[in-house]
This record gives C-alpha cells, structure tokens and sequence, in this order.
C-alpha cells in the first residue's frame, strides 16, 4: 500500500510538473510567434525579445520552485536554495564533473574541429548567461521529473521519456526564426535530448548535486553554440559528420552503462537494508 501512494504522489507531481511548466513556455513562446507574424516585431535577438523568451525559459524553473513548495514534505531541505545548492561537493564529485566537462571539451575539438583557446573562453565569459538562459532548467528535468518517474517505472524508458518530452518542450523554437532549433531537424534535436537526458541524469546520480548539473547543462549550450556559430562562420548550420555522430553515441552507451550500473547498485542497497530491517523487526519480535 505505502509503495501504490508512493507512486500516486510521484505521478501527481509529474502531472502538476509538466502542466506547470508547458503552460509558462509555451504560452511566453507563443506570444513571440504571433507577433513575429502579425505586428512584424519581437525578432530573435532584439531587446524586447528576450522577455517572453526568458521567461519561457524558466518555464521548468518556476514550475520546480511551485512542485517543491506544493509538496514540501517530500523534500527534505529545509529552503529550496539549499535543495539546489546545499549539497556537499566532495572532491569525488569534482572528479566526476572535472571528466564530464573534459569530455565535452574533447567533443568539439575532435568532433567539429574547434581548437582556438579563445573559443573556449567565450564559453566561460558567457556562462552567467547560459546558466539563466538553459542550465537552470536543470532544476525542473533532473530536479523533479526525471526521479519522479523513476519511481513510477524503470530507468531506462524513464530515459527516454524524459528525453522525448524535453526535446517537445522545446517545439515553439522551431517557428521562431534565428533560434538554435529552427535550424535542426526535429528528429537530430530529438536523438540528442536523449543522449543529454542519459548523461545529465548519470551525472545527477553520481554527484547528487543539482547545481553541478545546471553547469554542465549551460557548459553543453555553450559548446554547441561553437559548433554551431564559429565553426560555419555566422551561419546556423549543424555540420552532422560521422565524427559528431559517434561522438553522442559514445556519451550515450558510456552514460547508460554507468547509470544502469548506480540503479542496479541501489537497488541492492535499497534490498539489503529492507532484509536487515525485516531480520531486526522478525528478532524482535521474537524476544
């Protein structure tokens, strides 16, 4: 019985989760299409653009801040600042970050063929605003819906889950032109929402550290932003060679493997510490 609440109370969090935050975005996004069709205004890139989009932007944000004030005593913080931010860094959780982040750094020098030093530091002046603008949705995904649905069903399907909704939130981009998106294909931005749910997710579980993951979410979009601006000189073009290919690939099997690894370990965990229990409860009993 106490497992069937459990997992009520997960779903009903998922269902307030994604309705929360599909109707900031999209309806703050939608506000950018129709005027950009009817008034010929709120352009990509121009200042008063970049309200609605913010604001759609936060859309996970405000809703993980909403979730967490509405069922509280599921969290064991005691204010949502120290939920994201109070967590321990030890120096094995450095390590893990430290590899990730090499990682992606190795991704666009092999891979798309970036190996300017001062590329590299854009991505570090920029980072306080790709932290506003997309690492903090970090919050919401890994936050709340991803260990939400993992006690719903297994982790693997909640991968992909995760993955395909996050790449749907992300669907008003497409008709507003100049944005990242408008210049992928649906089904490429779609592969790559689970290759980043897989990592992100892995990353979460090892590091146990929100804030570790809106970095490396905002560090992700600023590599990108490279492959994509610097490497075609302005344009916003993808350039999908077998090297970049390969690249998602191995991040997503290398990522799969660890995460279905920390789920197989805490599962284990989770079993003994119930047998000892049981063990305790049944000698108590009998005393």
């Amino acid at each position: 019985m106490k497992i069937i609440n459990q997992k009520a109370r997960s779903l009903k969090q998922i269902g307030f989760f994604l309705l929360y935050t599909f109707s900031i975005t999209w309806l703050s996004w939608l506000v950018i299409i129709i005027v950009n069709t009817y008034f010929n205004a709120l352009w990509y890139g121009e200042p008063l653009f970049w309200i609605p989009y913010a604001i759609g932007s936060w859309g996970a944000v405000i809703s993980s801040y909403i979730i967490y004030r509405q069922f509280k005593e599921d969290f064991s913080e005691e204010s949502f600042a120290k939920y994201v931010f109070g967590k321990k860094i030890d120096g094995k959780v450095w390590v893990i970050f430290g590899l990730y982040t090499i990682w992606r750094l190795l991704m666009i020098w092999i891979a798309f063929g970036i190996h300017r030093p001062i590329s590299i530091l854009s991505i570090i002046i920029d980072l306080p605003f790709l932290i506003l603008l997309g690492g903090l949705e970090e919050l919401g995904w890994r936050g709340i819906l991803q260990p939400q649905l993992e006690k719903v069903i297994n982790y693997l399907p909640s991968i992909l889950i995760v993955g395909s909704i996050w790449s749907l939130w992300h669907l008003p981009l497409w008709f507003i032109k100049g944005s990242t998106q408008s210049s992928l294909p649906f089904g490429l931005y779609l592969f790559s929402g689970v290759v980043l749910t897989s990592s992100f997710t892995t990353l979460y579980k090892y590091t146990n550290n929100l804030f570790l993951c809106v970095l490396s979410h905002a560090w992700f979009n600023g590599c990108i932003g490279l492959a994509l601006y610097i490497v075609n000189n302005g344009a916003l073009q993808l350039d999908l060679n077998w090297k970049v290919i390969s690249a998602f690939s191995i991040e997503l099997i290398v990522s799969i493997i660890l995460g279905i690894a920390y789920s197989h370990k805490n599962a284990l965990m989770l079993n003994n510490n119930f047998k000892t229990r049981k063990g305790t409860s049944f000698n108590n009993n009998h005393e």
